[in-house]
């Protein structure tokens, strides 16, 4: 089994890998956001990473002298968030943030948002696309360089499960799963890594999920190799079941977006000398937040801004994580 270091793959766009860069810079003599009303339609606060986004958003409002509402999907539902979306246009917000359930729900947004002339940025779960800023990772690169790591970790072969967000295989979810076999591919023949199993999420996407798709992932399955999960949440959910479990062929855990816990595990793991080696992907929620600020505060300036703002594409392993234990939420 060979076991390399998961390196930053490159900036996708030219920012320093830095939140510094964006939370101690906020140019309030130009400041055009001030006495402003923005909506937030967040996907959920059942998790540490969105929990974090809102609360940066939260903080960055009152910075800024911003009035700030958020409203929250109760079930992760499509035709809920565009409700609360409609409502929030209705009373009268001057920009409107949207973390959407899919990509499905992204036109109407923007239609609705383009009928009132308010401006419309979308975080996180979806991808750059008309009438919208982005403001996100890309999410097929990061998970292209977990997927090399994984083929570069094993070896050759794996029996691998899924712990998923949610049923859909659209958006996020179909973008991270295709770049990981991607990355996969990229180091040689995808055969012989088998997806043999998998479970979505029921209610959310936080650790305790993560933990109950893992404990029936492992009363399913006797061999499992590598664990892909879709969120740290669910990973850090996975490794408390492996571990309840006393099962001892898991070899490695991935996830996605760089929680602090995952990140000490990680470090704790020792690349696999600890029980399951571990692995993730930066997708820094208090980043994406700042970059949104700015980009809303030029957009309210009238300076013309670009349709889509990546975050770096960082993968982190034990051979690297101690650089990015700072960026841990």
């Amino acid at each position: 089994m060979k076991r390399k270091s998961l390196l930053v793959i490159g900036l996708v766009v030219v920012l320093l890998l830095s939140t510094a860069a964006f939370s101690n810079s906020l140019n309030l003599a130009t400041n055009a956001l001030k006495g402003k009303n923005i909506g937030f339609v967040q996907l959920t606060l059942g998790t540490t990473y969105h929990a974090a986004m809102s609360d940066r958003f939260d903080e960055l409002a009152k910075e800024y002298g911003a009035n700030f509402t958020q409203v929250v999907s109760s079930n992760r539902s499509a035709a809920e968030q565009l409700a609360l979306a409609e409502d929030l246009i209705a009373k009268g917000v001057d920009i409107l943030i949207l973390n959407p359930v899919g990509d499905e729900i992204v036109p109407s947004v923007a239609d609705l948002c383009a009928q009132k002339n308010v401006p419309l940025f979308c975080v996180d779960n979806t991808s750059p696309g008309q009438g919208y800023v982005y403001v996100g990772i890309d999410n097929f690169a990061i998970a292209r360089a977990i997927g090399r790591f994984v083929a570069d970790f094993m070896g050759g072969e794996a029996n691998m499960v899924y712990v998923r967000s949610t049923a859909t295989d659209t958006g996020c979810p179909a973008l991270r799963f295709g770049g990981i076999m991607g990355g996969i591919s990229d180091q040689g023949e995808i055969k012989g890594y088998d997806i043999i199993d998998e479970r979505y999420a029921v209610v959310d996407v936080g650790e305790s999920e993560g933990m109950l798709q893992m404990e029936e992932l492992l009363a399913a399955n006797p061999e499992i190799d590598v664990v892909i999960a879709h969120h740290d949440a669910q990973a850090l959910g996975a490794l408390t079941a492996i571990r309840n479990s006393g099962r001892t062929d898991v070899k490695l855990i991935v996830g996605f977006d760089g929680e602090l816990r995952m990140l000490e595990e990680i470090k704790a793991a020792e690349n696999g000398k600890n029980g399951p080696a571990l692995a993730t992907g930066l997708n820094s929620p208090t980043m994406i937040a700042e970059i949104c600020m700015q980009q809303i505060n030029e957009t309210l300036q009238g300076i013309a801004v670009r349709d889509c703002y990546y975050i770096p594409v960082v993968g982190i392993s034990y051979d690297n994580v101690d650089e990015y234990m700072s960026y841990g939420f």
